[in-house]
């Protein structure tokens, strides 16, 4: 990349997240109106061929705040057929009233009696519904009602095909070995189709059914290769299963509630013992390296 284009990418960046600050510290006041306004909220139903479900899981330290993200999720202007909450058993009992009370507003919370981390808001749901059109969601974001919308828009029907709203850019060294994790393009405005597209699955991401190759949900596999990393495995999934990967929409700001509770997982990701690199490094090991233009 050439220092002009990297300025260029730079600018993009910084403008796009200056444009949503306001709505970082307005996101909770906006999501109450709109909640309060619901029964008048025009919603439409998606196209697509089968089910549509919102996954998404977590987990204590994440409750206090849980109950927004899940608002802005029903709130959405295209509905989908459920919106799932998936938990590690015996954190229901921990769930705050809040929450609870939106399963007479269209949440379905389904319980696991295993923990598997942030793989839960997908391997689940491939599992117990695998003719579903999936969707994934993180627990500490708003979800602006337009989210859906945008990421359904970028979907052009194929089986095979991965849609995301966000993703970085995988880069190359001279010899085309994958450079390490902290180099590549991050928040990309490259649209694809294009296998170096490392989609991030929290931001909005669509898996079609069988779009993912047949070990995606090999528990023991991913806890071995990647325990802290499920978009890379996810990635690879897809990349295995020769999946057109590209992104849609308009790269928004990621507006992340400003009481979540913070996690220790991009601590974790950094290490060289553990961290995405290390992960990287045991998905090429095992699977080989994706093709790369």
């Amino acid at each position: 990349m050439s220092v002009l284009s990297a300025l260029k990418r730079h600018v993009q960046r910084k403008f796009k997240s200056l444009g949503g600050i306001p709505l970082q510290y307005t996101a909770e006041s906006v999501l109450a109106k709109q909640w309060a306004k619901r029964a008048t909220l025009n919603q439409q139903s998606h196209k697509l061929a089968g089910q549509l479900i919102v996954n998404l899981t977590s987990y204590p330290p994440r409750f206090n705040t849980l109950h927004l993200t899940l608002k802005s999720l029903l709130l959405q202007h295209v509905v989908a057929d459920k919106v799932v909450l998936w938990l590690y058993q015996p954190d229901y009992q921990l769930l705050p009233a809040e929450v609870l009370a939106l399963e007479q507003q269209g949440l379905t919370i389904k319980l696991v009696e295993q923990d598997i981390k942030s793989y839960k808001k997908l391997i689940p749901a491939l599992l117990q519904f695998p003719e579903a059109y999936h969707v994934t969601a993180d627990d500490d974001i708003y979800y602006r009602n337009d989210w859906l919308a945008e990421l359904l828009a970028g979907y052009q029907g194929g089986e095979r095909e991965i849609v995301c709203l966000r993703a970085h850019y995988i880069t190359l060294d001279e010899l085309s070995n994958l450079q390490p994790y902290r180099f590549w393009q991050a928040k990309t405005e490259h649209r694809g189709p294009d296998n170096r597209l490392f989609f991030t699955s929290g931001a909005g991401a669509l898996f079609p059914p069988g779009a993912l190759h047949q070990d995606v949900t090999d528990v023991a596999k991913f806890s071995r290769l990647s325990p802290h990393g499920d978009d890379i495995w996810l990635y690879w999934m897809a990349t295995l299963n020769n999946c057109a990967i590209h992104r849609t929409g308009s790269n928004k700001k990621l507006i992340v509630w400003k009481n979540s509770k913070a996690v220790t997982l991009w601590q974790i990701n950094k290490q060289p013992d553990s961290g995405n690199d290390f992960q990287i490094t045991n998905m090429v090991r095992e699977y080989g390296l994706p093709e790369m233009s």
